[in-house]
């Protein structure tokens, strides 16, 4: 089975499968990822959801967001093995001038835990498909460069920053719908 999920993720990253793109309303989106972090993180763990009123739609694959913000937030609490928090918000923003993300208007999704953080030199390999720093078994690798291909291929940007002793913050720049 774990041969089998690896196959069909490297499949989806090598084509950069197909996306059902269409617009999502992010307060809807994380009420209810709210209910899955509940269950995903545990008892050790709080998280703190928090959306901006009024914001426009996203534009994105609702299953494949889904699968991405649980991806990072399972990356969060990894990386606070003692308990800890992840912030959760989402902003409407608009990119004026630049490259990361091009000039246009944007839902930012924002993960942000308060775990052991990474140096520079493990932040820099972090979206690099099979790059992990999990033990063996515990991860593929795949999952921060596939959110980075999704978020890329809808026309939006993904941001990681991090410093050791300072948790991680990951950012999903989506367009608005």
């Amino acid at each position: 089975e774990r041969g089998d999920a690896v196959a069909s993720r490297l499949l989806a990253f090598a084509r950069r499968s197909e996306l059902s793109a269409a617009p999502i309303d992010a307060t809807e989106l994380l009420d209810d990822l709210r209910i899955v972090l509940e269950r995903t993180l545990g008892r050790a763990y709080a998280s703190d959801v928090m959306v901006e009123r009024g914001l426009p739609p996203l534009l994105a694959d609702r299953r494949q967001l889904e699968a991405a913000l649980v991806n990072l937030a399972v990356n969060a609490r990894d990386a606070m093995p003692g308990g800890g928090t992840l912030f959760v918000s989402a902003s409407g923003e608009t990119v004026a001038t630049g490259e990361r993300p091009a000039p246009g208007r944007y839902v930012r999704l924002v993960l942000r835990d308060t775990g052991e953080g990474m140096d520079a030199e493990t932040l820099a390999k972090a979206t690099e498909p099979f790059f992990t720093t999990k033990g063996t078994g515990k991860g593929t690798g795949l999952g921060l460069s596939m959110v980075q291909g999704m978020v890329e291929q809808l026309g939006g940007a993904f941001v990681l920053a991090s410093r050791p002793g300072e948790g991680t913050r990951a950012e999903l720049w989506l367009p608005v719908a």
